[in-house]
């Protein structure tokens, strides 16, 4: 049955409304020398979206700020503020690396400290 539906499906023709993606622009050593001294490679979307994901961090880390500020931090109330920050650290990470090279060593230090917090749970200490 599967082996009909895959011969089936390789006679289909490639559907029309949907073109390929166009490949990146590409950049001449003379131009990306020039843009690196006029200040980087980043265009000024990925500036923008950067900005975006800092400032909605920061709007996040200031209301749990403000909804915690009355009571005595608890383990629970820091796991969330560890949680929320290495999520937009990841964001921030991701929307400005250049390559897989810069962002899975980043990433995986970030996957090490939320498995460590989340992993961290209220146990109780047992004499060894």
């Amino acid at each position: 049955m599967l082996g009909a539906i895959a011969w089936i499906a390789g006679r289909l023709p490639p559907p029309t409304d949907n073109p390929p993606i166009a490949a990146p622009e590409q950049v001449t050593p003379a131009n990306a020398i020039a843009r690196v001294q006029a200040g980087g490679l980043h265009t000024v979307s990925e500036n923008i979206l950067t900005l975006a994901i800092f400032i909605f961090g920061f709007v996040a880390l200031l209301v749990l700020y403000l909804l915690a500020r009355n009571e005595r931090a608890s383990p629970f109330v820091l796991r969330i503020y560890v949680i929320t920050i290495l999520i937009f650290g990841s964001l921030l990470v991701v929307a400005n690396a250049y390559t897989t090279n810069q962002l899975a060593p980043v990433m995986g230090l970030f996957g090490t400290i939320a498995g460590y917090v989340l992993g961290r749970g209220d146990r109780p200490s047992e004499p060894r």
